[in-house]
């Protein structure tokens, strides 16, 4: 599978994730082991196998889901694409979703196209959003 933009890699990763399907999702990561992966409130997994366990495993004690995904931040470079999204979960039924997860996800350019190298998943405390800045430190 080849992604001509982070964008589509990132659609790709998504539904992946929504369709628990670990090929597809291991298709979205780069071939090599640099690459990580953090899961909310977990340990952080190094390696493409690593990250295929920790997909696999989440895969098979997760019920459906779906999730949408709305962006907050993005660092372009020539070869490297940060994007730092919210997720938005739907568990089973649910019309409304669960607290949302801020994410930083890493795209690299590589000769196929563009692949994943980091996903970072972390719990946003309810009713926050991410400072757009930080606030500038007085020292005196």
């Amino acid at each position: 599978m080849t992604f001509s933009t982070p964008e589509a890699a990132e659609s790709a990763f998504y539904a992946a994730f929504e369709a628990r399907d670990l090929d597809a999702m291991m298709a979205v990561w780069a071939s090599d082991d640099s690459v990580a992966c953090i899961h909310p409130m977990a340990a952080p997994l190094n390696g493409r196998a690593a990250v295929a366990a920790g997909w696999r495993s989440m895969f098979e004690a997760a019920g459906q889901f779906r999730v949408q995904v709305e962006l907050a931040h993005e660092v372009r470079e020539a070869g490297q694409v940060i994007r730092i999204v919210r997720e938005h979960l739907f568990i089973g039924q649910e019309t409304e979703p669960r607290p949302p997860i801020l994410a930083t996800n890493v795209y690299r350019k590589e000769a196929d196209g563009w692949r994943m190298v980091l996903h970072h998943a972390s719990p946003l405390q309810v009713g926050g959003t991410p400072p757009t800045r930080t606030p500038t430190v007085v020292l005196h």
